[in-house]
């Protein structure tokens, strides 16, 4: 019986990038080899792949006619509008989540409050005419701040499922629980039943109470609450 023969996983074996591959203008970035003119990546950190990339892609440009200085030159200042732009790149992005996040928290705002989704146009204008006056040249960065009805309810419904999400994370992790079980009515004068609950973890630790988040009611039970009622509900 042959024996099996494993291959060999070169993106496995740890290469470090060697700072004299520059000379075929590679650079390091992200633990990958990264041209510096195409700025294409090379699957392997290995000098035979910059090599053959260089020979292919940029052996005809203006870079192999230069010297070693002005090579070295080139190099340099390549590096250098790579990291310009990239530094520029993670400030939008900062910039935008910025942005998402001031939409979620207004959104937040409004539901706590029961407010119309309407109301974030309203909340938007009247930020408007605040930054209009005291600081103009923030106008657009407070613009950009999505406050629509359609966007608010996406907001809140988003927050919602995430919370329902983590309370069904946490419940599964309930050693007991205690219910508490209340009647209250509705405008029409229907009894319903309003269920909160208390987690704890054993042995005889309470941790903290649901009431606020659970307290939910179930469709009306008609106009009498009889004990069979409750737990048919």
């Amino acid at each position: 019986m042959s024996a099996v023969v494993k291959k060999r996983k070169v993106d496995l074996e740890c290469r470090a990038f060697n700072p004299e591959w520059e000379k075929y203008f590679f650079t390091e970035r992200f633990g990958q080899a990264q041209c510096l003119i195409c700025l294409k990546t090379v699957a392997v950190l290995k000098e035979y792949n910059m090599r053959r990339h260089w020979q292919t892609q940029h052996q005809a440009s203006r870079f192999a006619s230069m010297s070693a200085a002005e090579r070295k030159d080139a190099i340099v200042k390549l590096s250098c509008s790579l990291q310009k732009s990239t530094s520029l790149f993670r400030k939008q992005t900062t910039a935008a989540d910025k942005v998402t996040r001031a939409s979620y928290e207004v959104s937040r705002l409004l539901a706590r409050r029961m407010k119309p989704f309407t109301d974030g146009d309203f909340i938007k204008e009247c930020i408007m005419i605040v930054i209009d006056s005291l600081c103009p040249e923030k106008r657009s960065a407070f613009e950009s701040v999505s406050l629509s009805p359609r966007t608010v309810c996406r907001r809140i419904e988003e927050m919602s499922d995430s919370v329902n999400d983590s309370l069904k994370t946490c419940c599964s992790n309930f050693d007991a629980f205690s219910l508490a079980l209340d009647e209250s009515t509705e405008h029409e004068g229907h009894s319903q039943l309003a269920i909160s609950f208390v987690e704890s973890l054993l042995p005889f630790r309470f941790m903290r109470s649901f009431s606020s988040l659970f307290h939910c009611t179930a469709p009306p039970m008609g106009k009498t609450s009889s004990t069979a009622r409750v737990f048919s509900v």
